[in-house]
């Protein structure tokens, strides 16, 4: 297993596994297949590469180099929010779940995200009936702060999004 950020050179890979998890799991995404499915590999290679400030970026993880997860971080750069960041996109595939890989890919990501200056809480949204995903995030620490219900509407069934923060400071 190997845990890293991508770059342009994934982007056909990020491209297809992202594609499946639109697919098998619409209501766990904000995005749809149709969403993404048109997105040509420049555009796919531009959005996953790495920002120069480190501001926003994508991690991978590879079993046996082949893509089998990834999630993103997102640090935004207004002074006001400078303290915070949120995780988004997080998937596994199937095939690679319930091995410790997403809580080796989670706790990569935190560790991430502690070295960045000035950091101070993780946050992230998850569907309120994930209850695997739920687990996951709350055995690294983090904690449900509210929900939004209908938040997503999938073929005209609603789904609350449940929000959850990890404090990464002492004093919180």
């Amino acid at each position: 297993m190997e845990i890293r950020l991508l770059d342009r050179h994934d982007a056909a890979a990020y491209q297809a596994l992202r594609l499946q998890a639109l697919r098998d799991s619409p209501h766990v995404f904000s995005a749809s297949h149709d969403d993404e499915a048109g997105r040509s590999i420049d555009e796919v290679a531009t959005r996953i590469a790495p920002a120069a400030d480190g501001s926003v970026c994508m991690f991978g993880l590879f079993e046996e180099d082949a893509l089998a997860g990834f999630v993103a971080l997102i640090h935004p750069q207004r002074k006001k929010l400078r303290h915070g960041a949120e995780l988004a996109g997080m998937y596994v595939a199937p095939a690679c779940r319930r091995r410790g890989l997403g809580a080796a890919l989670l706790h990569a990501v935190i560790a991430h995200t502690r070295s960045i200056d000035g950091v101070r809480q993780l946050g992230l949204g998850v569907n309120a009936t994930n209850a695997a995903a739920k687990a996951l995030y709350r055995s690294a620490g983090f904690v449900s702060w509210g929900v939004q219900p209908r938040a997503l509407q999938v073929d005209g069934a609603f789904f609350d999004e449940e929000h959850m923060l990890l404090p990464l400071d002492a004093t919180s």
